[in-house]
């Protein structure tokens, strides 16, 4: 297959955890400096005086978070959390911080939460105050020639699989439960895209949300998803975390996503960034996990 010729306005990281608004801010140094406005941007219609929460991310995971062209930090979680505020009477103020402060910050009290696409874990639960889950998009398979018919781990004995370097994807294959033709890593998802496009995989593995966003930008070619991970999966649970000294902050952040749901913001988010209204999917994994929980 011909090499693509379109370009994504943003080239996709290899980080695997990774928001713009009239307040988010690139946080250059310790205290963050002011990055140039979006004509775009998010515009609150709440008074001045409303509280401001602050929200840390890391800008390096598209769709979730990343930067245009102008250096905004834009993405699904952050118009997200924005809209949980307007439905919530705060406004949302959100800081790019680097990996490595992303968790310091939060333990410091400098930041009320963080958004940057994480998943659930027993580890972060332990520590922090975790939202319900807000996205339910698992680890995934996407191919593009229908004979594949891909129903299950077991039918990639012979087929080359792309990931991205050094993934949980990658590590997963690594581990050898599964037997496949090949493992190529590439530094992109957007790479390994065009690999599979170029005919040199067959299929490419990674997070449901980053392969839609990724291929919808991408409309020539007819890809086919297999989702080997189910919405039970902590994979598949995005979750913010919040100020442990905050359990107010979460009731709002929860009651806010529950009414986005229902009026319908949360459908067109999901199919803003993603293709496809996820509301359904995850009124699902909330009451699977409820039901899991003993709620």
């Amino acid at each position: 297959m011909k090499q693509l010729y379109k370009l994504l306005p943003i080239v996709f990281s290899i980080g695997l955890f990774g928001c713009g608004n009239s307040s988010t801010q690139e946080n250059a140094n310790s205290t963050g400096t002011p990055v140039t406005e979006n004509k775009d941007n998010f515009v609150s219609d709440l008074p001045d005086t409303a509280p401001v929460i602050k929200v840390g991310t890391e800008a390096n995971y598209a769709p979730y978070e990343f930067k245009d062209e102008y250096g905004n930090v834009i993405g699904f979680d952050v118009e997200l959390m924005q809209y949980i505020g307007e439905n919530q009477g705060f406004k949302v103020e959100v800081y790019n911080d680097t990996w490595e402060q992303l968790f310091g910050n939060l333990d410091n009290k400098s930041r009320d939460m963080v958004a940057a696409g994480l998943t659930y874990s027993s580890e972060r639960a332990n520590k922090y105050l975790l939202s319900d889950a807000y996205a339910p998009l698992p680890t995934s398979l996407v191919y593009l020639e229908d004979s594949l018919d891909i129903k299950s781990l077991n039918d990639l004995s012979n087929l080359r699989v792309g990931v991205l370097s050094n993934s949980e994807p990658y590590e997963y294959f690594l581990q050898g439960k599964y037997t496949v033709g090949s493992l190529e890593q590439y530094p992109t998802t957007f790479a390994a895209v065009e690999a599979m496009a170029q005919d040199k995989v067959d299929t490419v593995v990674d997070d449901s949300g980053v392969l839609r966003y990724t291929l919808n930008d991408l409309p020539s070619l007819k890809p086919q998803y297999f989702d080997y991970e189910n919405i039970r999966a902590d994979g598949a649970r995005k979750v913010f975390l919040i100020d442990k000294s905050q359990p107010d902050l979460l009731k709002k952040v929860n009651a806010g996503l529950n009414e986005l749901k229902e009026n319908g913001t949360y459908a067109k988010l999901t199919t803003k960034w993603f293709g496809t209204d996820l509301t359904k999917a995850s009124l699902q994994q909330q009451q699977i996990l409820k039901n899991t929980q003993g709620q």
